[in-house]
């Protein structure tokens, strides 16, 4: 049956809980989140250990309860531990979400105890040394405040990327205006109307202060070059008494009070208001551009200068915290100011409410709040897990573009797909595709994760077949049939069938299929061989090979990896991949040699040997190029399915073996003469309409010359045929994942 999709209720007790509530980013977000929670009509209470935006909550009809959650001091750690134990259970608290290291770790123990729903939000990157990685909690959901965080969280903690949710600081855009009121700041710190204020934000923490003392370094400069100057600094930390001192001699050096340190202040939106130029990274330069303030991006993490819109891309991916960007320097700050002060009235005003206009668009508090209740609905739904069972983890570039394919295909027909891939190596199956992997050979762990599934898929390639071992089948079906006494939906996701020879291996098939849910096969061979063993299932369907729907190629990147092949450039490419056999003839290898030698002479062909799995293929094709008259080249480096692809997208003709190549060849239009091997690849060659194949045995250099031949005579045709034919293959393909969702979802599947 399909599941019940539960949503957070109005009125539901949220717990937001943070170190602390002193100036910052972090802070901020969750301030306003907070309140925008509030208004739409949600029960909020926060914990911290204090500080100057309590009163604000508070003033908000907020509750906070003071935790000492501001560091790793154990006596702290245990007594928040108890704190939040009792403001939970008294508070009735639905859902928990995180915002810092130390409250997602301790709130992490107390979940597994608790069993209540939990997120986390990550603002930003920590220190993974010392074992500080494991005094982490990610929560069951999480929410990353930009791309690169979520990019951060994935490889560094391997949090599957269907658990990420990827959200911006959502910026209060009534309070943060042009519109503010801010006469009381003028009076306060003595500032005329006509003098010329630049503002600085920041937590002032050694870790943060850089860009504020590169500021004051350049300010007796500016100060000659900009008329009445004045300079406002915001913020406190560990650092303070040192950004002060320096002010100080600034300030005693000019005879006059340039800069004005104001410590921690809330009050950040008529502080921001008098200025014509705003210095800052991540949220606050955020609340400068919705106030309609020009913007100069700059923080310990680098410099990404002053914002308009050719900053945009690297703004957003880094959240606007300038991570991977060039380091800040005085030089650049002085650069970008004096530019800005340079600038014409309408130049500088245009700069302003391009900011606005974008933050009005892209960084509301409404999709910040709509974001997070969106990962609070997934935390509350608990997704059931779909296993996906297969010859993963191999090193072979076929069965990882089937997996990846299988993955892409899922998370398009449903969000945030909640998928453990059994693999032979769980750590590189994690970090290349962002989801969870187990040990394809560790039944107790393959048991207790089907008692928490909803589906298994088989997935993809020739699996259910007793001609390379009996012993994988029985893998294979041992897999099905403990996930059906499970009473798992599952699901043969495209799988090619056969040759099955032995009558215990086919009697104990025709019982176990005979009981799955759906089948979808890749071709029609595949059916007969389903019906000629005696499967009965009704739930069949042809659709195509997952791999076929796996995106375009860049060819760029596929050129420059063969440059780094040492492949010479600028020459039409000849891609062959081949594989050891049983059936190959003792004069395969100089057969192959003499094909690869023939069109390089005739046609002017260099020929590039492309292994899919290195460990069976590489030895093979280094021997058929030692063979060759003429300089061929071997791709060496193991590469993912994406650059595969891009590889096989710089050939101009391929000779293919193996099942993969041949679908990267198909994918990108590429002219193929298929070495068939096993009857999988007659069936591909039939159904992809490429006549252009032979069986291995019968394989001889004049006969592959003679398809050579006619593929080159013909190739415009070819490759016109195979990009009309392509189209319609990959919808086939797409298939497969919608009937799986729909499988997984209903309970069954209307054929």
């Amino acid at each position: 049956m399909k599941e019940q999709v539960i949503a957070l209720k109005k009125g539901a007790n949220i717990l937001l809980s943070l170190m602390q509530l002193n100036i910052g980013g972090a802070e901020t977000h969750v301030v306003e989140l907070a309140k925008e929670l509030k208004r739409r009509g949600f029960n909020v209470t926060v914990t911290s250990n204090g500080g100057v935006y309590v009163k604000e909550l508070e003033e908000e009809g907020i509750k906070h309860y003071n935790v000492p959650l501001q560091n790793k001091n154990p006596l702290n750690m245990i007594k928040a531990f108890r704190l939040l134990r009792k403001i939970i259970k008294e508070e009735k608290i639905d859902i928990v979400h995180s915002h810092a290291r130390i409250p997602s770790f301790i709130l992490g123990r107390l979940q597994r105890r608790m069993k209540f729903p939990f997120v986390t939000t990550a603002h930003w990157v920590f220190n993974t040394g010392y074992g500080l990685k494991y005094i982490t909690d990610w929560g069951e959901k999480t929410v990353a405040v930009s791309e690169d965080i979520k990019t951060y969280l994935m490889d560094n903690y391997h949090v599957p990327e269907g658990d990420i949710n990827v959200t911006i600081n959502g910026i209060d855009t009534n309070k943060f205006s042009p519109d503010t009121d801010y006469a009381d700041i003028m009076d306060e710190f003595g500032i005329d109307r006509n003098e010329t204020v630049i503002t600085y934000v920041s937590r002032l923490d050694e870790s943060r202060s850089l860009v504020a003392k590169q500021l004051i370094d350049i300010i007796p400069e500016l100060d000659r070059k900009i008329d009445s100057l004045r300079v406002i600094i915001v913020g406190a930390g560990d650092d303070f008494e040192n950004v002060k001192a320096m002010a100080e001699d600034v300030n005693k050096s000019a005879g006059r009070n340039i800069i004005i340190l104001t410590g921690a202040r809330t009050d950040i939106n008529k502080l921001i208001a008098p200025c014509s130029l705003f210095i800052g990274v991540s949220r606050a330069a955020l609340e400068a551009m919705a106030a309609d303030k020009p913007v100069i991006i700059a923080g310990n993490e680098g410099y990404i200068g002053l914002f308009d819109e050719s900053k945009l891309d690297v703004g957003i991916d880094t959240n606007f915290c300038c991570r991977g960007c060039e380091q800040s320097d005085p030089e650049l700050i002085k650069r970008d100011v004096l530019s800005f002060f340079e600038m014409d009235t309408d130049a500088r005003k245009a700069l302003g409410e391009y900011g606005r206009e974008l933050i009005k668009k892209e960084y509301s508090v409404s999709r910040m709040a709509a974001d997070s209740i969106k990962v609070y609905d997934w935390a509350l739904q608990k997704n059931k897990e779909i296993l996906i069972s297969g010859y993963y983890g191999f090193k072979n570039s076929g069965d990882d573009a089937l997996l990846k394919a299988i993955i892409q295909d899922l998370k398009v027909c449903r969000e945030s797909p909640n998928i453990v891939v059994l693999s032979a190596n769980p750590r590189e199956t994690m970090e290349n595709y962002r989801v969870k992997s187990i040990n394809r050979l560790a039944p107790i762990t393959i048991l207790r994760h089907m008692n928490r599934a909803e589906m298994l898929i088989s997935g993809g390639g020739t699996l259910i077949q007793d001609r390379t071992s009996t012993k994988s089948l029985w893998y294979y079906l041992m897999i099905i049939s403990a996930a059906l006494k499970k009473n798992l939906k599952v699901m043969l996701y495209s799988n090619g069938i056969g040759p099955l020879e032995k009558k215990k291996n086919i009697k104990a098939t025709k019982k176990i299929l005979d009981k799955v849910d759906l089948i979808t096969l890749r071709d029609e061979k595949s059916e007969k061989a389903l019906r000629d063993i005696g499967v009965d299932n009704k739930n069949v369907i042809i659709t195509a090979d997952p791999a076929l729907d796996l995106d375009v190629a860049d060819k760029k990147r596929g050129l420059e990896i063969l440059s780094r092949e040492e492949v010479p450039s600028g020459v039409k490419i000849l891609g062959v991949s081949v594989r050891r056999w049983q059936n190959l003839g003792s004069d395969f290898e100089n057969e192959i040699a003499a094909v690869c030698d023939y069109a390089h002479e005739k046609y002017g062909y260099y020929t590039v040997f492309l292994p899919m799995q290195a460990s069976r293929d590489m030895a093979i094709l280094q021997n058929i190029g030692r063979k060759m008259k003429y300089k061929s080249s071997v791709i060496k480096k193991r590469y993912c399915v994406e650059d595969m692809i891009s590889v096989m997208s710089c050939f101009d003709l391929c000779i293919g073996m193996r099942l993969h190549t041949l679908i990267y060849a198909v994918v990108n239009a590429i002219p193929v003469i298929g070495l068939v091997y096993d009857p999988k690849i007659s069936s591909f060659m039939d159904y992809t309409h490429q006549k252009h194949y032979i069986e291995v045995d019968k394989l001889s250099s004049d006969n592959l010359i003679k398809m050579l031949d006619e593929c080159v005579a013909n190739y415009d045709e070819l490759k016109k045929d195979l990009l009309e034919n392509y189209s319609e293959l990959k919808k086939k393909a797409m298939l497969n994942g919608s009937l799986a969702v729909e499988l997984y979802e209903k309970g069954s599947v209307a054929i």
